[in-house]
């Protein structure tokens, strides 16, 4: 995220709705192109070139190709709205807790919080539920966390 709000508030709520990174203006390119590399290295990808589309219903998530379609409509998804539903979907009715999610989506990055899993679980629904308060795909376990239905 690049913006000229520079106050704490905003640099939490910046990262809690899933910026990976947050950059304050002015700022130095070299800065810039730093940051960029480090995210880079950060972020291998998580899932194998070689592994096997998953189809649900009428959702489909192909790793190979990092997209999603649903009833054959591409989904416009952001890198961790992408790894977070591969996840959820390659490991259908496992519970994944919050914590567990904040691990494997990003890589345990220290400015994450539990909180930005619900952001972004809440963005995802938005994308591939027809209703997402009565979700089809994603669903919450109360006092536990998320799993993927067996739709």
């Amino acid at each position: 995220m690049l913006t000229a709000r520079r106050e704490e508030t905003d640099k939490v709520l910046g990262l809690e709705s899933g910026a990976d990174d947050y950059l304050t203006k002015p700022f130095g390119v070299r800065e810039f192109i730093a940051r960029v590399r480090a995210l880079l290295r950060r972020r291998p990808s998580r899932t194998s070139d070689y592994a096997a589309a998953i189809t649900a219903g009428g959702l489909t998530v192909d790793p190979a190709r990092r997209h999603a379609r649903l009833d054959g409509r591409e989904i416009e998804l952001t890198a961790h709205e992408f790894d977070l539903l591969y996840l959820l979907a390659s490991n259908r009715g496992i519970v994944f807790s919050r914590d567990a999610l904040v691990q494997r989506v990003w890589g345990g990055e220290t400015h994450i919080t539990e909180r930005s899993v619900d952001t972004l679980i809440k963005r995802l629904r938005k994308k591939i539920e027809e209703n997402p308060a009565e979700p089809r795909y994603i669903a919450t376990v109360w006092g536990t966390g998320y799993k993927f239905t067996d739709a």
